[in-house]
């Protein structure tokens, strides 16, 4: 039995929901058992749908901001080379690997927090002479940024990835139509017990 306040609330909450909704599921029963053709009526009038297209549409258009960050490359660069070289200093001059690892309470063993910790540091500092030599090159020279831009910046479409969407999955539908009366039994004796399992726990 839950003895904490959150989880008895929780359940409590639950369990309600629960008993609200099984009426719901013996009506919905009731009617597949004697009068599955209404309830398919129904079924048409909420299964409606929603195409993506819409979404294809916003997802597919371009930002370009290009024009702008080139005219004030040399911000761009200066920033880029201030925020790498504190990072720098911080993972190479200030970070204290001792003290990160006495106020670390991970359920693990210490010699794999410090091999995290020393891949952490590793990867920050590589990380920061890379930045640092991109900022360098933007704010003397941009335009030496060009080829590795062209081919970073290789536009993908949605098209394909919202494709999988726009496939109707009507097999549990069509299921129910043909085992309309067999599907309401079950799901009649389903409701029938959780509520009173839902009643039970309540009481």
């Amino acid at each position: 039995m839950h003895t904490n306040p959150i989880d008895l609330f929780l359940w409590r909450d639950l369990a309600i929901f629960l008993l609200i909704c099984t009426p719901l599921g013996a009506a919905v029963s009731l009617l597949l058992i004697a009068k599955p053709q209404l309830l398919e009526r129904l079924n048409r009038v909420a299964n409606r749908w929603i195409s993506a297209r819409h979404l294809n549409q916003f997802l597919d258009q371009t930002v370009s901001i290009e024009h702008w960050f080139y005219r004030h490359h040399r911000a761009f660069g200066a920033f880029v080379m201030l925020g790498s070289a504190y990072i720098f200093a911080y993972f190479g001059i200030l970070f204290d690997k001792v003290y990160a690892l006495q106020h670390l309470n991970w359920k693990i063993p210490p010699q794999l927090v410090g091999g995290l910790l020393d891949a952490l540091v590793l990867s920050s500092l590589t990380g920061a002479v890379v930045a640092f030599m991109v900022g360098l090159f933007l704010w003397v020279r941009p335009s030496l940024l060009k080829g590795i831009e062209v081919e970073a910046n290789q536009w993908v479409s949605s098209r394909r990835a919202l494709k999988m969407l726009e496939i109707p999955r009507d097999q549990v539908e069509n299921f129910v139509k043909r085992h309309a009366q067999r599907v309401g039994w079950l799901l009649l004796l389903g409701s029938i017990y959780l509520f009173f399992i839902t009643f039970r726990f309540l009481v």
